[in-house]
């Protein structure tokens, strides 16, 4: 159950977004023994925002927001203790960011650019350093910036370019590893994606698109005592829109092309890269 509020406001190049929202949600969990218990759980969230417009396609904004989402299932506060579980407190977040976007009069260009700080509390994570599968709770920390760069041009060509670094540090976790980095988070990622929609001609109508995913290294532990390898993989797409079938897309991506299946880590557990994926869609918009 919940309650949902919100205003937009304008005043000339300015605007004002106010939200907020109360939840109530009653869970109901199993445990492995069979024992049953039930847990109520209410929070309040929302959100504060200012933009400005320049009328020249400069605009800036900044922005407060919380969150509050609950979590299913037992924790366990030691990992070594098997005997001392509680049911899983919610996962409630603030996060702080500004930023920038730039559309320049008389063309398809858009630049953007934020900077944000997430505080995170009672973040669930998956914990396996006693051999088993459990979860565990941790306050977390998230800060970083990110850019992207999205341009179409007329002669069917477009291109997507961002990059993103981060470090999300554990601020309340396990001895040790307070201050540290959590396992599995890269703190640099990047993309490039450049597609070409042939417009005229024989093959009018068919797209073609390929692309980069740059994954950084990152903390196969929590405390940080291994590396993952950064991984680059490579993405293709081929799309057909047939001249007689107005509405009509049919489209095939492949995924992770070259099947690189590095080795990850994460909490102390270890798997592979998802490996070449593909996949088909027809579809028709009316």
């Amino acid at each position: 159950m919940g309650i949902y509020l919100h205003d937009q406001m304008q005043w000339g190049n300015w605007q004002a977004f106010a939200s907020a929202r109360w939840d109530r949600v009653e869970t109901t969990t199993t445990a492995a023994d069979r024992s049953t218990g039930t847990q109520d759980d209410t929070g309040r969230s929302g959100r504060l925002a200012l933009s400005h417009d320049w009328s020249n396609g400069v605009m800036v904004y900044g922005s407060v927001s919380t969150s509050f989402a609950p979590n299913i299932g037992f924790v366990y506060d030691d990992p070594a203790d098997d005997s001392t579980q509680r049911a899983a407190r919610p996962t409630q977040s603030t996060q702080r960011e500004i930023g920038l976007k730039y559309a320049p009069e008389g063309t398809n260009l858009l630049l953007s650019a934020a900077v944000f700080d997430i505080d995170q509390r009672d973040g669930t994570v998956l914990d396996v350093s006693t051999g088993e599968n459990r979860q565990r709770q941790l306050d977390l920390n998230s800060r970083g910036f990110e850019l992207e760069a999205q341009a179409n041009w007329d002669n069917g060509w477009g291109v997507i370019a961002s990059y993103a670094h981060q470090r999300v540090r554990i601020e309340k976790g396990a001895a040790g590893t307070v201050g540290n980095e959590l396992s599995g988070v890269p703190n640099d990622t990047l993309s490039l994606w450049g597609k070409h929609d042939i417009q005229s001609g024989p093959a009018a109508g068919l797209g073609l698109a390929a692309g980069l995913r740059y994954v950084g290294e990152s903390h196969g532990d929590d405390a940080n005592a291994i590396t993952n390898d950064d991984r680059v993989f490579v993405d293709l797409g081929v799309s057909y829109q047939p001249a007689g079938l107005p509405g009509v897309e049919m489209q095939v991506n492949i995924k992770n092309l070259f099947d690189q299946q590095k080795q990850t880590c994460t909490a102390g557990y270890c798997y592979r890269d998802e490996g070449r994926t593909w996949t088909a869609s027809l579809s028709r918009r009316f």
